[in-house]
Formats: C-alpha cells, structure tokens, sequence
C-alpha cells in the first residue's frame, strides 16, 4: 500500500487540474450510443438485438480515446523513468496508475452506463448484467489498452494507432460480453459462464500484463 497510494493520489491530482479527460470520455460515450442507432434505422427490434454490443463498442472507444494520458504526463515530465528505474516494485506503480484511470474515467463513465443502455433500448436486466460484466473485465481492457499506450509513447497524436493495435484484442471481450443476451437455441451461452470466463482474463491480465508493460516502456524510454 505505501507504494500504491502515493501514486494514485498524485495521479488523481493531476488529472483533476485537467478534468477534460473525463468530459470527454463521458461526453463522447454518450454521443456514439446516440449516433450508433441512428444508423441502424427505425428497426425496434434490429436495435434490440444488437443494443448489447453497440453498448460495449461505445464503451471500448470511451477508453481507448483516453488511454493515452495514464503514461503521456509522466513520461513529458521524465518521472516515468523514476517509475520504472528508482522503485522497488514497479509493477505496483503500474497498477496504481491503472488504478487511478480506472477511478477518473472508468468509473465516471459507469455511472453513465445504464443512460447509455436506455438510449440503446436496452432491458433494465440486460442493463444490469452489462454493467457488471464490464465493471469486471474493465481491468483486462484499460491494462490491454495500455500496453498500445506504452508503444505508441512517442507518437504525437496516438489515439489512431492505439485503436488499430488494441482493437483486435478486444473481440474476445466484445463475443463473451454479448453472447448472454443473444437468443440461440444452438449457444446457450449464460451470463454466468461470460462472468467467469471476463473475470479470468482480468485476473491473467493483472497478473502478467504488468510486466510487459514495464518491458515496452523501458524500451521507450530509452
């Protein structure tokens, strides 16, 4: 805990002198899950059976517009270096900053989420189980999309190349968290066994993503 508070709380900090981030990341959610039905027409039923997935795509470019600010300020200011070379652990100073995105835009965008879901049409159930199946693989999705974050550093205008980098490992995510309320006698897929299985990548990411990341950011900070 000494090594991970103090790294939130500065990060928070930071963050909050600068609040567009979670403007934007709320804003925009908010914009895409009401453009997003627009396209697909006056089909009631059309938007109800795909409202799911177009929650969770509204979801993952929240994320992935914002993803860059977890390391951009540290490494402007040269404290990433400190990060990475001067801590005992730093794979704790990579979870705390993980943390701390989690806390600024993450959980902001949350609390919009059951918004998003009425604007899509969605069930109030289906609302609910979305909301937790996305609060539990969150950690698998902001730690993947860091790892695009780490290797696109020194580029000036990142958000382009980490979506192409990051997009493909998200379709697993996008599959498990909408099969449950896709009708199909031939795949019962339950909303129990899309828990467990996002639950199961979160918990691999946390436990080895970590390291790569402090692998690729080493390399770009040389």
């Amino acid at each position: 805990m000494n090594h991970i508070v103090p790294i939130i709380k500065r990060d928070l900090h930071i963050y909050f002198r600068n609040k567009s981030s979670i403007f934007i990341a709320i804003i925009f959610f908010l914009v895409v899950s009401s453009i997003l039905p627009i396209g697909i027409g006056p089909d009631i039923k059309v938007l109800e059976s795909i409202s799911p997935g177009l929650l969770w795509i509204a979801f993952f470019l929240s994320i992935l517009l914002n993803i860059n600010i977890v390391f951009e300020n540290d490494f402007k200011d040269g404290s990433l270096d400190l990060i990475l070379i001067e801590s005992e652990l730093p794979e704790l100073a990579i979870i705390s900053k993980i943390i701390s995105f989690w806390l600024i835009v993450v959980l902001p965008l949350v609390i919009f989420l059951p918004l998003g879901g009425i604007i899509l049409n969605l069930p109030l159930g289906n609302i609910k189980q979305i909301i937790s199946l996305i609060i539990i693989s969150s950690p698998f999705m902001i730690l993947v999309a860091s790892m695009g974050s780490a290797m696109a550093l020194r580029v000036s205008n990142p958000s382009l190349l980490i979506t192409i980098l990051i997009i493909p490992f998200y379709i697993p995510i996008l599959i498990f968290g909408t099969l449950p309320f896709i009708e199909n006698d031939i795949m019962n897929f339950s909303f129990s066994r899309s828990l467990m299985l996002l639950t199961s990548l979160s918990i691999f990411a946390i436990v080895f993503v970590p390291y790569l990341l402090i692998y690729v950011l080493k390399v770009n900070s040389d």
